[in-house]
């Protein structure tokens, strides 16, 4: 099935391609010297999509800009494919044909083919080794009901609201490892292994700032020594004081640094000039990780 392009998609298309230098809607490449820039994208091949789903895909990937490696713009393809639920569509050809090769980035056409395969649904989402939080309550972070399309982006975001919910309790380190499980009628079952870690507490604050300034932002930390670890307070604290902060303070200027072992965390905040030199922080002190037995 060959994609139909709206009357706005042969515009901008024309546009791209007659530009000697064309502006990249969103730039991946490694080389901003190099690259090449997708003026023109047709897909073949899929039998159930129907053409307004096609051109959805199409549009994600026109204007864009990548290196010049077909493996990665198939696996851009691929990924969007999974998005929609077509969990195991696989590109089976493509070719790239340059629209005027001296360029910077050089538009090119592309023409892929795709073999979607099956449309997936959710089957379970199970966790195994997870003592902080209960199954139900890690599953209420997945966007996913059982029966909805198995969407690539929908997991992902179940990955983050994880990942987020352990780092805000204190477990900086946690991480799940997803593994999907193809099963019959087009089910896919997920599996996410655990690995929380220790659950930190904050051991010490220190603000870099002239003494009025750093008592002010001392006031309004409300994390108080000794409390379990919050990793996203930082950011929440930074937008509320940025009426007290200098222009242009991000978390870069922002150091942390974990003790595993310990489970301790100290937090410097480099504001500005201070009337006391600073001591210097220690450095992180990971957990010591478990190796193979050598063969």
């Amino acid at each position: 099935m060959q994609s139909h392009k709206s009357p706005q998609i042969l515009i901008v298309c024309l546009i791209l391609t007659g530009l000697s230098c064309a502006q990249c809607s969103k730039d991946n490449r490694s080389n901003k010297k190099g690259g090449i820039l997708i003026s023109e994208l047709t897909i073949t091949g899929p039998q159930t999509l129907t053409s307004a789903e096609i051109a959805r895909i199409v549009a994600q990937l026109e204007g864009v800009c990548f290196d010049e490696d077909p493996d990665e713009i198939g696996e851009r393809v691929r990924m969007l494919f999974q998005g929609r639920g077509y969990f195991k569509a696989e590109v089976k050809a493509l070719r790239i044909k340059p629209d005027d090769p001296l360029s910077v980035p050089k538009p090119v056409t592309v023409e892929v083919e795709v073999a979607e395969g099956p449309r997936y649904r959710l089957g379970e989402i199970t966790f195994i080794n997870n003592h902080a939080f209960s199954e139900d309550t890690l599953r209420q972070e997945f966007p996913l009901k059982r029966g909805d399309i198995f969407e690539r982006d929908a997991v992902a975001t179940g990955l983050q609201s994880l990942r987020k919910l352990y780092c805000s309790n204190g477990f900086v380190d946690a991480a799940a490892i997803p593994e999907s499980q193809g099963g019959s009628n087009a089910i896919m079952n997920l599996k996410l292994s655990i690995d929380e870690g220790p659950q930190y507490h904050l051991n010490h604050l220190e603000i870099l700032a002239n003494k009025e300034l750093a008592a002010k932002l001392q006031m309004n930390w409300k994390l108080d020594e000794g409390e379990i670890y919050d990793c996203t307070y930082i950011d929440k604290y930074i937008e509320a004081n940025r009426h007290l902060l200098p222009p242009g303070f991000e978390r870069d200027n922002v150091q942390v640094v974990a003790d595993c072992p310990k489970a301790l965390v100290e937090v410097r905040l480099n504001v500005g000039p201070s009337e006391e030199t600073p001591k210097a922080l220690p450095k992180n002190v990971p957990c010591e990780s478990k190796q193979e037995n050598p063969k």
